[in-house]
């Protein structure tokens, strides 16, 4: 790493506007924070984060004329906001005698992001998502996850680019889908989310639960894409339930990210990402009625 932050630091400013400058020093100081709190290399992070967007300066035929030249993927071509990280990762090859690829793929992927991003990748990602100065819907939010959970923090970021991709028309790289499904798995893609709870809703029905349902959230929510919901008789009948649901997906490397509730409660949700399970007593069922909550989204016919 042969580059000096002055280098960097002297080419921003004669050649990024005002408000592009203090954006690019306020994601350096985000990464700085974030590389505190996992342990990262501060130092490789502030760096990658000065380069991230070097290129923002540039017109669009600036930037097309370096995407044919360094030879890089013709989908660049005319999109500005996917061309500049790819075309600043070449520049810090071949300008400034970086060969530290962790740091050029933080700068590459940062906006896109990708599979199996490194700790500093998802750092820079980050800090440039949530800089004091970003402000869009959902931002305070993982401004907070951002600290506590990483990988969760990136999914939900990523999540929300795409709904705002789709809602506008807009083209979407691949690289962000397969980001979010890559974190969804926590490294590996995981059974497609209708299948799984299609398949726990199965495994419950036979295992004698009452009034079985899989509920299709996605239209209403961020945060999952179905319910699967069912009551049983008795605690200790909700607790086999919760058993068997582990035991038949732990086999298949698939855990829980969260398990809530106590036994003894009458109520135990059970968090898969994209599918999340409540099982309830019939009781604490009526009592609450989630089925009301979410009474215009689809019901999934589990057969």
């Amino acid at each position: 790493m042969d580059c000096t932050n002055n280098d960097i630091i002297g080419y921003l400013r004669q050649n990024l506007k005002p408000k592009r400058l203090a954006h690019t020093y306020a994601v350096a100081d985000e990464a700085v924070r974030l590389a505190e709190r996992y342990g990262a290399d501060e130092d490789k992070a502030r760096e990658a984060a000065l380069f991230h967007d070097m290129c923002k300066g540039m017109d669009v035929s600036q930037l097309d004329g370096y995407v044919k030249r360094f030879g890089l993927p013709e989908e660049l071509t005319g999109r500005p906001n996917l061309s500049h990280g790819k075309v600043a990762a070449e520049l810090m090859r071949r300008d400034y005698n970086i060969t530290d690829e962790d740091m050029i793929n933080a700068v590459a992927f940062h906006t896109t992001g990708r599979a199996g991003m490194s700790l500093l990748e998802k750092i820079v990602f980050l800090a440039d998502a949530i800089e004091p100065g970003r402000d869009y819907p959902g931002v305070d939010e993982i401004r907070i996850l951002a600290y506590e959970n990483i990988d969760e923090a990136c999914a939900m970021y990523l999540t929300n680019t795409l709904a705002y991709l789709s809602e506008k028309g807009e083209y979407t790289d691949p690289d962000t889908v397969d980001a979010l499904e890559y974190l969804k798995g926590e490294g590996e893609f995981m059974i497609e989310a209708k299948t799984m709870a299609v398949k726990i809703a199965k495994l419950l029905d036979e295992k004698k639960a009452v009034d079985v349902a899989v509920i299709d959230i996605s239209p209403k929510a961020s945060f999952a894409d179905y319910f699967v919901m069912a009551s049983a008789g008795s605690e200790r009948q909700m607790d086999s339930l919760v058993d068997n649901i582990e035991d038949m997906l732990e086999p298949e490397d698939i855990f829980p990210k969260s398990v809530e509730g106590k036994r003894s409660s009458g109520w135990i949700l059970m968090d898969y990402g994209d599918v999340v399970v409540n099982v309830m007593t019939v009781e604490m069922r009526e009592k609450y009625n989630i089925e009301r909550i979410w009474g215009d989204c689809e019901t999934v016919d589990i057969n």
